[in-house]
């Protein structure tokens, strides 16, 4: 018995010594600064760092990217917009397996706390200098706009494009919660910015076009005026909304008086959003290409709110319509942006205006 035993292990060791040796796929340093690099000898999921901000305010971005198999010089781009988090490489991980089923290349920017430090560097795009108050309308002023975190996504996609040599002219863009904030900003804010279809997902707050209120929740001090409202209103933007994310009080809220006059909650407060504007456009006689689309059954979740955007993004998928808004202009919920002054003192709680980071 003991020289069967023997006999097996010798054996075992011997075929165990003979099997082909796989070694882990290569990939890219996420350590690397560089971004020069030849993207066939890299995998899928990775990610590369570009210098995009300016000689005033230097910015290195890392890009977290999935390509599909078969990268084209025409490669359609979705640049994928995190959460408060700053977790790009997850919400690059919701959309990675869209890269090769829609022959897409899917990008993530990581906005950087370093390069832009707290709500004011991201969800506000850097727009206002960092004394800005969400609810005193005498503090802040406007950034120049070419150091703004929206800018600075504009160059990043020049290097993306440089560095996979694509001659993809535009991108898409996709944000949930504190994402979609930096989306409709990005929209009102830099319509410059070469974008074709912006989809914003379950927002919880929104700048409004009202002057008599500062950023996060209307245009003052920002620099921008009613007429520079007619780009962002020709731009294509989807303002998505969970019909499940209709929580009073969700945890990452703001129970400013302030915030909660835009709505009770995300699902109400998009739906004024989108009414206001409209009613906005048509009052300047501009063209007005937003949309409103609701997802139904999904609450406050990224990763399902992902689903509904690749659908409708490279689907060409949308919800239909099974119950009407409310009972405000355009059906939609809305008060109105006007009944607001008063608001400006907030509740007394804003000790931190960007705790509710999405």
């Amino acid at each position: 018995m003991k020289m069967i035993a023997v006999f097996l292990v010798a054996l075992f060791s011997f075929l165990t010594g003979c099997q082909t040796v796989t070694k882990d796929p290569v990939a890219y340093s996420e350590d690397s600064e560089s971004d020069l690099f030849d993207p066939e000898t890299f995998e899928r999921y990775s990610s590369i760092v570009v210098q995009a901000g300016t000689t005033e305010k230097p910015v290195s971005m890392r890009l977290w990217y999935t390509r599909p198999d078969e990268l084209k010089a025409d490669t359609p781009v979705v640049m994928v917009m995190h959460g408060g988090r700053r977790d790009a490489d997850v919400y690059r991980d919701y959309w990675g397996a869209y890269a090769n089923e829609y022959n897409v290349l899917i990008v993530a920017p990581e906005i950087s706390e370093e390069d832009f430090p707290t709500g004011w560097g991201y969800q506000t795009g850097n727009w206002v200098t960092p004394d800005s108050s969400s609810v005193d309308e005498t503090k802040g002023q406007r950034n120049p706009p070419e150091q703004s975190s929206f800018a600075a996504v504009e160059r990043a996609f020049d290097k993306l494009r440089n560095a996979f040599a694509l001659e993809t002219n535009e991108y898409d863009i996709w944000g949930h919660g504190s994402g979609a904030q930096f989306v409709t900003r990005m929209v009102m804010l830099y319509p410059q910015a070469r974008i074709d279809t912006a989809i914003a997902a379950n927002s919880g707050t929104y700048t409004f076009p009202d002057w008599t209120l500062p950023l996060r929740y209307g245009l003052k001090n920002t620099g921008i005026e009613e007429a520079d409202l007619k780009p962002a209103y020709a731009h294509h933007l989807v303002v998505m909304l969970g019909t499940a994310d209709n929580d009073t009080s969700h945890r990452l809220l703001s129970k400013l008086d302030i915030a909660e006059a835009q709505g009770a909650h995300r699902l109400e407060k998009g739906e004024k959003f989108y009414a206001v504007n409209k009613a906005k456009a048509d009052e300047l006689g501009a063209e007005f290409n937003w949309e409103l689309e609701t997802v139904y059954g999904i609450g406050h979740s990224g990763q399902e709110m992902a689903v509904a955007g690749a659908r409708y993004l490279l689907a060409g998928h949308k919800e239909r319509a099974l119950f009407p808004l409310g009972d405000g202009p355009d059906g939609a919920s809305a008060r109105g942006s006007r009944e607001k002054n008063e608001l400006l003192q907030g509740s007394g709680e804003e000790d931190d205006p960007f705790a509710d980071m999405d």
